[in-house]
């Protein structure tokens, strides 16, 4: 998947794997970030790398 490849360049340290019901989710540290599977959006990518930093410095994504 395209979405997941560009995620684990941009963010080496944060393993992203799926879960029973389709979705994605994103192990950062201890939080979990919860993603869609197929995001309709075109700034999806953008707005899940800033969930993912906000995540990184411990602020509520």
């Amino acid at each position: 998947m395209k979405m997941i490849r560009e995620l684990g360049k941009q963010f080496p340290n944060v393993s992203i794997t799926k879960t029973r019901g389709g979705h994605l989710v994103a192990h950062v540290g201890t939080a979990r970030v919860f993603l869609a599977a197929t995001p309709s959006d075109h700034r999806a990518i953008h707005n899940i790398a800033a969930m993912i930093r906000r995540a990184e410095r411990g602020l509520n994504p």
